[in-house]
């Protein structure tokens, strides 16, 4: 499972990166930087849903 996240991860930031310099025609450095920030908010994202998630799921477990 780590395997396809960590892919996925790759897939966003190589996209990000790519879509920066061709269509905003952004500079490398500039294109890393905003594939590094796109790849963390992503993070951020799945990091958010996963505690919301297992915070639910937690109280499911103790009802029971």
């Amino acid at each position: 499972m780590f395997a396809v996240g960590g892919l996925v991860l790759l897939a966003v930031a190589v996209g990000w990166f790519v879509l920066s310099v061709r269509v905003a025609h952004s500079d490398a450095r500039t294109a890393a930087g905003e594939a590094v920030g796109a790849t963390l908010g992503l993070l951020l994202f799945v990091s958010v849903i996963g505690a919301i998630r297992g915070r639910h799921d937690t109280n499911n477990d103790a009802d029971h």
